[in-house]
């Protein structure tokens, strides 16, 4: 796929996804209204601006990779090419997943909301899951070349 075409399909999908799930969601859930900070410290609300500050550009970064690099989308229905091993792929096997649920709690740090941190919760859960589940099988069968040759490199033992 050209990288114009990949980068093209991967923006409609960071709109649905990302923008989605770390914007409007918690939006709806908190309207974005400060409530007590969690157990009284006002610390929590400074951790969570720095997950929302770190998660951003790690999505970011980690959408481009795929459409430059990678030449696909983040989406199944136009996977990548090739196997992405730079930037935070070369530490976490899903960035795009690790930097959402960093924003999301730190959303819900920074917010002091309960239900956006049951919501963080879930989401973790589901989307390391589906990953595990789905992702493994059919990247090794697909990308078997790139995987043994990245796999003694890779540092990772974090799947996010």
């Amino acid at each position: 796929m050209p990288k114009t075409i990949a980068v093209l399909g991967s923006a409609p999908f960071f709109v649905v996804a990302p923008l989605v799930l770390a914007g409007f969601v918690p939006w709806w859930i908190t309207h974005w209204e400060f409530r007590p900070a969690f157990f009284g410290f006002e610390l929590t609300r400074a951790i969570g601006l720095m997950l929302v500050i770190a998660g951003v550009p790690g999505v970011v970064d980690s959408f481009a990779r795929f459409a430059l690099q990678g030449l696909g989308t983040p989406a199944p229905i136009a996977p990548t090419q090739k196997l992405v091993v730079t930037g935070l792929y070369r530490y976490v096997r899903n960035p795009i997943y690790v930097g959402v649920a960093a924003v999301i709690f730190g959303q819900a740090l920074l917010f002091g909301d309960w239900r956006l941190l049951w919501y963080a919760v879930q989401l973790w859960l589901f989307s390391t899951s589906s990953s595990w589940c789905t992702k493994n099988q059919r990247s090794r069968r697909r990308l078997a070349r790139s995987t043994r040759t990245f796999r003694p490199m890779s540092r990772a033992g974090f799947h996010g």
